[in-house]
């Protein structure tokens, strides 16, 4: 197959390469969208697992500490009665401090408790924030997931067609020139450029003067010394013909700021 029929063959299997990487980056980011929803909601629902336990928790020892005021109070009463039956001054002095401890040891059980109830309102507020923003997360997934779903099935069946019009374009190729292409594809490169001028129009550097002046013939392809892609001579274009790219370039880039 002489090099002016594979030249075309090279620039579609080049530009169903470019469609196939566009449309996985949009299969990739719809997948990723919905998968930052779902983990979002899932921590969120750890987080409010957490909160619930960790309020038991704090409602059982606030419980717990209610319990042993009431026992204190009656240890307050019965050090009262001691007090009032002392029958000397250290009967007296004893009765007192014994009296001071429950009470110092009461007001620290009152502000625990205070603590403690302070800390469960900041839970239960925390709770119903997670819990709203768990409702507009599900919501929103429940949303955007059946349109979501159905993106990414449109997208990969254009990938799928993509992919057939690939294939069928590779296999017009002879096994050398596809087996260079893939090669530098598979690195993450565009695999072919082409030059007007003897400047290699992928990388813009200048071929060297022998290996330019091969390539006017159109016999074989070459491969540009610095950025290795293959390359290959297009007659620069007309006029007329540079005129229409400008034209429809500039189209183009004024669609896209439009949008």
């Amino acid at each position: 197959m002489s090099i002016e029929k594979q030249i075309p063959i090279l620039v579609q299997l080049a530009a169903a390469d470019a469609v196939a990487k566009e449309l996985e980056a949009n299969i990739e980011q719809e997948r990723g969208e919905i998968d930052g929803v779902r983990v979002e909601v899932a921590g969120l629902t750890e987080h409010l697992e957490i909160d619930h336990a960790s309020i038991q928790e704090m409602e059982k020892t606030r419980g717990d500490l209610v319990q042993e005021l009431r026992l204190m109070s009656g240890q307050i009463d019965r050090s009262r009665e001691r007090l009032q039956r002392a029958r000397n001054e250290r009967e007296v002095n004893a009765a007192e401090r014994e009296l001071d401890e429950l009470r110092k040891l009461q007001r620290d059980r009152d502000d625990e408790i205070k603590r403690l109830v302070s800390l469960v309102d900041l839970a239960r507020t925390s709770i119903q924030e997670a819990e709203e923003r768990k409702g507009e997360l599900e919501a929103r997934l429940e949303g955007s997931l059946e349109g979501s779903t159905k993106c990414i099935a449109e997208l990969e069946a254009k990938l799928s067609a993509n992919q057939k019009e690939r294939q069928d374009a590779a296999s017009k190729l002879p096994g050398l020139v596809l087996r260079r292409y893939e090669s530098m594809h598979q690195r993450g490169k565009v695999p072919i450029a082409k030059t007007h001028d003897g400047t290699c129009l992928g990388c813009y550097v200048g071929l060297p003067p022998m290996v330019f002046h091969t390539m006017l013939s159109r016999r074989e392809f070459e491969e540009c010394p610095t950025c290795h892609r293959i390359i290959y001579y297009e007659p620069p274009p007309s006029p007329e013909e540079q005129q229409a790219a400008d034209e429809e370039a500039a189209d183009q880039a004024s669609s896209e700021a439009s949008s």
